[in-house]
C-alpha cells in the first residue's frame, strides 16, 4: 500500500540551477571562483608550490657551483708553480752548485765592498751585481705595496724588508703565497710610506739614475781580466758571488708578475710593454717606475 501509494504522489518541483556568471562561465570544471577578490581554487594550491620553486631558483643562482672555489688559491696558478720551482732551484743552487768553505772569503769580500765602495778593489762585474741587489728590492716594495692590503697568508712588509739582505729566498714565498690586488687602488687608501716614498717620482728617478750608474760602472771596467776573475770566483773562490748572480737572475724573472700586476691596478695593462720593461734587467723597471701612471686621488 506504502509504495503505491508512492507510486501515485506527484513528483517533486525541480529547481533549475541558476546560470552562472559571464565572467566564471568559461572557467574549467573544478575551479570556481568563490566571491570578488577571493583567488580561485587553483591559485589557492598552486601559488605554494611557485613561491618554493622561485626561491629554490635565487638560492641557486645566488650560490658558488658545485666545486667552485672564490678564494684565490696559488697552488692553481700556472705563474705560482713557476716561481716556487725558481725558489728550489735557488736553494738547490745555494746547496749542491755554489763553492763550499768560502766564507771568509766571502767576509772579506763584503768588508771591501762597504769601506771601499767603487774603489776598483773588488772585481767591477761583482760589485755592480752585488749594489743591483739593493735596487731590486726598493723597485719590488714600490710595485707590491699598493696591493699589500688584507693578504691573508704572508703579511708584505716583513718579506720585503728581508728581501735586501737574503733576496729572493725571503720574497719568494710571499710572491708565490700573495693573493693579486688588480683592482683601482685610491691613493688615499695607502700607507704613509707606500703613499709618499715609494709612489715618489723622486724615489722612482733615483733609482733609476742608480741602476743607470751601476751599469755604466760595469760596462766601463768590463774587460777580459775582470770577465775571467768573475768567472773564477763564480766557480771556486766565493759562494756570495754565485748564490747573489742567481739570485738576481730569479729576481729579474719574477718581476714580470709584479709590473704586470701594478699596470692591471692602474688602467694600463699592456704585455708586451711588461715584458719590455722586464727584459732590461734592474734598469727597466726602475724606467716603468718613473713612467707609470699615479694613482687616483
Amino acid at each position: 500500500v506504502v509504495a503505491r501509494a508512492r507510486s501515485r504522489a506527484p513528483p517533486r518541483a525541480v529547481i533549475a540551477p541558476r546560470a552562472p556568471p559571464a565572467s566564471t562561465a568559461a572557467l574549467p570544471r573544478g575551479r570556481v571562483r568563490l566571491s570578488l577578490g577571493t583567488p580561485t581554487r587553483s591559485m589557492m594550491t598552486s601559488t605554494p608550490n611557485h613561491r618554493r620553486s622561485n626561491a629554490t631558483a635565487i638560492r641557486a643562482s645566488a650560490d658558488p657551483p658545485a666545486g667552485s672555489d672564490t678564494t684565490y688559491a696559488p697552488w692553481r696558478d700556472p705563474t705560482r708553480l713557476g716561481l716556487l720551482a725558481l725558489w728550489l732551484g735557488l736553494g738547490s743552487v745555494a746547496a749542491f752548485v755554489a763553492p763550499k768553505g768560502t766564507a771568509d772569503f766571502d767576509a772579506g769580500l763584503v768588508t771591501t765592498l762597504v769601506s771601499a765602495p767603487f774603489s776598483g778593489a773588488v772585481n767591477p762585474i761583482f760589485e755592480a751585481l752585488f749594489n743591483s741587489l739593493g735596487v731590486v728590492p726598493a723597485v719590488y716594495a714600490a710595485l707590491l705595496l699598493p696591493g699589500a692590503k688584507d693578504q691573508p697568508r704572508i703579511p708584505t712588509v716583513p718579506p720585503l724588508a728581508a728581501s735586501f739582505a737574503l733576496g729572493f729566498f725571503a720574497l719568494g714565498p710571499y710572491l708565490i703565497a700573495r693573493e693579486p690586488r688588480t683592482e683601482p687602488t685610491a691613493r688615499s687608501s695607502l700607507g704613509w710610506a707606500t703613499r709618499t716614498i715609494f709612489e715618489s717620482k723622486i724615489f722612482a728617478g733615483a733609482n733609476a739614475a742608480f741602476a743607470a750608474f751601476l751599469i755604466a760602472y760595469g760596462a766601463a771596467n768590463f774587460t777580459s781580466d775582470a770577465a775571467t776573475g768573475f768567472v773564477a770566483m763564480w766557480r771556486e773562490q766565493s759562494a756570495l758571488a754565485c748564490v747573489s748572480s742567481c739570485d738576481l737572475a730569479v729576481l729579474s724573472i719574477a718581476m714580470y708578475g709584479a709590473v704586470a700586476e701594478d699596470m692591471r691596478r692602474r688602467g694600463c695593462h699592456d704585455g708586451v710593454k711588461a715584458a719590455a720593461f722586464c727584459a732590461v734587467p734592474v734598469l727597466g723597471p726602475c724606467v716603468y717606475l718613473l713612467t707609470r701612471p699615479s694613482l687616483p686621488e
